[in-house]
């Protein structure tokens, strides 16, 4: 296993495991079962219509040393709960978080604990200087776990996603390395 595969235990029954090719169809039945909830705020669930363009995403990511964290698969029980990823920018040293999580985990505290294991990797094994989280001004779930982690708010990219034939507004979150030490020391 590499610094970039994923096969982290969050607690007794949750874990982040780096998804594989065979990951693609019990991963596309839970985007089918969530789609209500995930088209209004990704791109990509508009053009995720099977397994095969699961298993596209899943396989592409795991090409480049940049992309591979970016498919995280988020685990309840041994079944498939969610996904998140960390896009790495090796040039820049910065990388940023996406996540996504079935109707029934929400609030459970599990998105946010899958991010703070993804700060610690990205600050401490990977090196990163910056790790940012961007999220439509509208989705107050996903906003809500960058202000819970201590992510400062640095502004708002106007009409800068579009999903379907609705554009949103973008808040950028964003912590610094120092920062994240500073709260882990406290």
């Amino acid at each position: 296993m590499t610094e970039l595969e994923v096969d982290w235990p969050l607690d007794a029954r949750t874990a982040l495991r780096s998804f594989v090719p065979g990951d693609a169809e019990d991963l596309f039945d839970l985007v089918v079962a969530n789609r209500d909830r995930l088209l209004p705020w990704m791109p990509w669930a508009h053009a995720t219509e099977g397994p095969d363009d699961v298993r596209g995403f899943i396989e592409r990511c795991r090409t480049t040393a940049e992309s591979r964290l970016d498919a995280t698969g988020i685990w309840v029980d041994g079944r498939v709960a969610g996904s998140m990823g960390l896009r790495l920018d090796p040039f820049d040293v910065k990388g940023e978080l996406g996540y996504w999580v079935d109707r029934e985990f929400e609030g459970r505290g599990i998105v946010s604990r899958a991010c703070e294991r993804f700060l610690e990797h990205g600050f401490g094994e990977l090196g990163l200087h910056r790790i940012s989280i961007v999220a439509a001004v509208d989705n107050a779930r996903s906003r809500a776990i960058p202000e819970r982690l201590g992510f400062r708010q640095e502004g708002v990219l106007r009409g800068a996603e579009r999903c379907g034939d609705v554009y949103h507004d973008l808040a950028v979150y964003s912590m610094l390395e120092d920062e994240w030490r500073g709260r882990a020391d406290a």
